[in-house]
């Protein structure tokens, strides 16, 4: 049972880690206060409901993924409601899933997901547990333990199930074949390059030309309409001035928590299990251990836990409810370094040994910063959400905004001209962007609704000037107008020279005799598989696209990304064979249709489930 338990615990601790990676990339908590969302509904599905708290931590996890996925991305232009629509449907998705999970049996025990949290390292300080870690990590996103744990339980229940569907998977070799047809593939093909950068530096242009392009093509060189704004901006950071705690408060929530912080002892236990020994057997083990001999090497040469016998039989830490009973009572009794007699359990016969202990102190020396950051941080959720109330009242139908903040001592301030494509600082976020160019602030002048930019940030924007589009003239855009010429002219004459050379290779001569007549680069490629990283990407897509070659060679021209025209003959197709695979060549192809077929599986399910449900949003 031990033994189970424990592998079970490491086959899901990699899915613990990453979910409370996602914890901490959740936003700030002052949101929480503002709107009531930990209690307000915003999704119900099959009557379950789905709190808009819920649904914003979510976002914000969607964000930091987007965000790590595309370095140098501006965060502003990460908009929480462009990923919301995406978001509620993978809320829909993974609440199906579960809720099946439960009505076929399936769950995960509170103790299971407590003894993953003790082990995990982003709640731990030098390699162990802290409850002081963990509790402001969660307070900090607005969870209770209870509605955490529960969080944890959901995620593990949708794992249990998404890998149960993909284990139940198998492949046939057929399929084997079939995708070994295809990815073992190998081509042989020639190109030829015809550089457009020589053309385009060889175009000479007339001023008579650039006059005309000009006037023909007017309506690209126009500004785009535009408007400054004046704006009043309400964060935490403008709030934390003159804000302090005293002596006296911090004494009075320090026993405020003390008189529910759980400061239980947890113990460090080893054992050595045998299953079913004889009476012989377990004398002469407590021969040995009455005798003094090492506890870990004992647990190796006896103990038929494999899972902790090669560790001399470290079992982690307890708070007194992981293991059974009988244990739990023979392993309160030691003292550390201490063993134990025979002990019997469901498992079979333990000999127990007290590693450590550890208990979770509370004192307010060690304890007074974090709570002085924690009373700092509710004076300014206090007054933000005080200020921001005020600022809704005061720019509803303000004539200025510097009033508004002179009233609220916060500072208005003006932007940069910008379009409807943005600008530089607020006006790169698309909530100020939309409202700035909407037909209350642009037409009607009156001051926008507070917008919230997310991070606890909040901003009332109203017009200070509007700026119509206009007609560029000539010698403004002279230079854009002159490479846009230039590159027109370029792209005819490419195409003339590349037709050419494309009708020459159809009409049957071969891509390196056309090269080497008109001074071009040609290449070839034999035996090439379409994930081949050392040849032209963009050729080897072409290739791999034409049709099998009959009697002579497939000809294709193409332009390539840069303004390049390619010609590629493509001379010869060979399938792949699964019979020349490699038996590790093999498995990575069967493991790789495997988890394709898998995916697939989950998602089929998954969409059946969506279908059939009861969705409110």
């Amino acid at each position: 049972m031990l033994d189970n338990f424990r592998n079970n615990m490491r086959g899901i601790a990699t899915v613990i880690v990453v979910l409370i990676g996602g914890i901490f990339a959740f936003s700030g908590t002052g949101s929480l206060f503002l709107s009531g969302a930990a209690v307000e509904t915003e999704l119900v599905v099959n009557d379950e409901q789905v709190s808009a708290l819920r649904i914003q931590q979510a976002i914000g996890v969607e964000k930091r993924r987007i965000l790590s996925e595309n370095d140098g991305l501006d965060p502003a232009l990460v908009d929480d409601e462009l990923i919301r629509p995406s978001v509620v449907q993978q809320m829909i998705g993974r609440k199906v899933i579960a809720q099946s999970a439960r009505e076929q049996g399936m769950g995960i025990s509170t103790k299971t997901v407590s003894e993953l949290l003790i082990e995990t390292p982003s709640f731990q300080t030098d390699g162990r547990f802290d409850q002081d870690v963990y509790q402001y990590a969660i307070r900090q996103q607005g969870y209770t333990s209870a509605t955490f744990i529960e969080m944890v339980k959901e995620d593990l229940l949708i794992q249990q199930v998404v890998q149960g569907m993909i284990a139940t998977n198998f492949v046939t070799q057929a399929e084997l074949g079939a995708l070994a047809g295809l990815t073992e593939q190998t081509r042989d093909y020639y190109y030829l390059t015809l550089p457009i950068a020589p053309i385009m530096s060889a175009v000479q242009l007339g001023e008579d030309q650039i006059e005309g392009y000009y006037q023909q093509n007017k309506s690209q060189y126009q500004t785009d309409d535009q408007v400054v704004i004046d704006y009043i901006e309400l964060n935490a950071g403008l709030l934390t001035a003159g804000k302090s705690a005293t002596p006296e408060q911090i004494k009075a929530r320090f026993e405020q928590e003390a008189e529910s912080v759980d400061t239980s002892v947890s113990r460090q236990a080893a054992h050595i299990l045998l299953t079913d020994p004889s009476v012989e057997v377990v004398a002469d083990i407590q021969t040995k251990l009455d005798a003094g001999e090492d506890f870990s090497a004992l647990a190796k040469k006896y103990s038929e836990d494999v899972g902790s016998a090669d560790t001399g039989g470290d079992l982690g830490y307890s708070s007194g409810d992981t293991f059974p009973e009988s244990f739990e009572t023979a392993l309160a009794a030691l003292e550390v370094g201490q063993v134990s007699s025979a002990v019997q359990t469901d498992s079979g016969t333990h000999f127990i040994k007290l590693l450590n202990t550890q208990v979770q102190s509370f004192d307010l020396a060690e304890e007074s910063a974090r709570i002085e950051q924690e009373l700092l941080a509710e004076q300014v959720d206090n007054a933000m959400v005080e200020k921001l109330e005020m600022l809704k009242e005061l720019s509803f139908n303000a004539e200025t905004l510097a009033v508004v903040a002179a009233d609220l001592d916060l500072t208005a301030q003006v932007s940069s001209p910008f379009s409807r494509a943005g600008g530089d600082g607020v006006a790169a976020y698309p909530a100020v962007i939309k409202a700035a160019f909407s037909s209350e602030v642009l037409d009607d002048n009156y001051a926008s609704e507070v917008l919230d930019l997310g991070d606890d940030r909040y901003i009332v924007i109203k017009l200070n000037e509007s700026i119509s589009a206009r007609q560029k003239e000539l010698p403004e855009v002279r230079t854009e107008v002159e490479n846009a010429l230039r590159a027109v002219t370029a792209q005819q004459i490419i195409a003339q020279q590349g037709g050419d050379l494309l009708a020459s290779v159809e009409g049957g001569e071969t891509v390196e005799a056309v090269a080497k007549a008109n001074d071009l680069d040609w290449q070839v490629a034999l035996g090439v598989k379409r994930n081949d990283r050392t040849v032209n990407p963009e050729v080897l897509n072409l290739a791999f696209q034409l049709q099998m070659p009959a009697e002579k060679a497939v000809v294709e021209g193409f332009y390539a990304r840069n303004g390049d025209y390619v010609v590629a003959a493509l001379q010869q197709v060979i399938e792949g064979d699964v019979a020349r695979l490699s038996k590790a060549e093999k498995a990575s192809l069967m493991y790789a249709t495997d988890s394709i077929n898998g995916s697939r599986l989950v998602q089929a399910y998954q969409a059946s489930l969506v279908a059939g449900a009861e969705i409110k949003q």
